[in-house]
């Protein structure tokens, strides 16, 4: 069964600035605790553009196992400084993560919505998965904030 997280936070940016940011993968090992890098073709993604993630879970953290897995995505929306969404497919699951903006007064109203399910042998772990995954998320979005926040010249 899949899992849907939902979070939002507001940052003190523009939307133009988070949207730009945040749609370049390659970054989001900077602000997200799971993601170790990724890679596309292009510097800007548009609709059915692709990228891959390495992405690394805990799901018993502080115990081990660690699980890395390389994620194919796909880029379904860009509606710039107002929604990004990409679908992503990896060995045993997949992933949807949703961007939402809306700016008033220089400050972005921000909704990151997760969807993700696994299957075979992990779906044991799918609790774990998902309590693991609702404190990074918003980990994640703090760090976010901070990161765009304390560096409003930088992105």
């Amino acid at each position: 069964m899949p899992v849907t997280l939902h979070n939002e936070i507001e940052i003190a940016v523009t939307a133009e600035k988070l949207f730009s940011y945040v749609t370049q993968p390659w970054k989001w090992h900077e602000w997200h605790p799971s993601s170790r890098s990724a890679t596309a073709v292009k510097d800007v993604l548009a609709a059915d553009d692709e990228f891959e993630e390495i992405i690394e879970v805990q799901p018993l953290a502080p115990l081990p196992p660690r699980l890395k897995r390389t994620t194919r995505y796909r880029v379904i929306e860009s509606v710039p400084f107002h929604a990004w969404t990409v679908e992503g497919k990896m060995k045993d699951g997949w992933i949807r993560i949703r961007y939402d903006f809306e700016e008033k007064g220089g400050v972005t109203f921000f909704a990151r919505t997760l969807d993700f399910s696994v299957s075979g042998p992990n779906r044991i772990l799918m609790p774990m998965l998902r309590s693991n995954m609702e404190k990074l998320s918003l980990v994640a979005l703090n760090n976010l904030k901070q990161k765009l926040e304390a560096k409003p010249d930088e992105s």
